[in-house]
């Protein structure tokens, strides 16, 4: 009976600990359902995604965008600062440009999801002074002169701010969703990594063990 608990005791605490753990992930799905925008704005918009960092003396860190879901045409993409790449490849934008202003301004479809997967990086940040870095999500009409969704003064309908810690590329991330419910529905969430999956998956097959053999005794 002993073995049995210190067993089921084991599988949940792995279990937990692998959820626990989508909270620090890097990577971060981003969501908007863009279904009720046609009625009003027509079927094609804009996307504004930009990653600045707070003040001076803010640690170097950038994102990586990929599994574009919703984005027109690749030859639309306008760029500022410091970004780089292409849909196919992936964009990264980095926090570094002597401007401060890093954006990546894209055409969107409308009627439907637009997605991207996020991924941060960036340098430690020894002192742990606490500057943060801002990846902000934010949509316009097809004459991109009105934000959508938000009265937020950015224009955001989501933020992603990026904190570094003392070891390089293992900062931490906070969501502020900024929409205007209920206009547009948005997910922003952690992207297990597959070591994530594999524990989790352990966990549950360890207590489904555990059970049986209860069943059976």
């Amino acid at each position: 009976m002993n073995t049995l608990m210190t067993l089921r005791r084991g599988a949940l605490a792995l279990a937990l600990s692998a959820v626990a753990g989508l909270a620090s992930a890097a990577t971060y799905h981003i969501e908007l359902n863009t279904a009720s925008f046609v009625s009003t704005y027509g079927p094609t918009g804009w996307i504004d995604l930009q990653f600045n960092p707070g003040n001076s003396g803010t640690p170097a860190a950038a994102v990586t965008l990929t599994d574009f879901v919703g984005f027109g045409d690749a030859a639309s993409a306008q760029i500022n600062g410091a970004v780089s790449g292409s849909l196919a490849s992936g964009y990264t934008i980095a926090n570094t440009d002597a401007s401060g202003w890093n954006d990546l301004f894209h055409a969107v479809s409308f009627g439907g999801t637009i997605g991207f997967n996020v991924t941060f990086s960036g340098d430690a940040d020894p002192g742990q002074g606490g500057k943060q870095s801002t990846f902000a999500v934010g949509l316009m009409n097809a004459d991109a002169d009105t934000y959508l969704g938000t009265t937020d003064i950015s224009g955001s309908l989501v933020q992603l701010n990026w904190t570094a810690s003392l070891v390089a590329n293992q900062g931490s991330v906070t969501a502020a969703p900024l929409l205007e419910a209920p206009s547009i529905p948005a997910v922003a969430a952690p992207v297990p990594e597959p070591e994530t999956w594999a524990m989790m998956a352990a966990g549950l097959a360890l207590l489904g063990l555990v059970c049986r053999r209860k069943q059976v005794s």
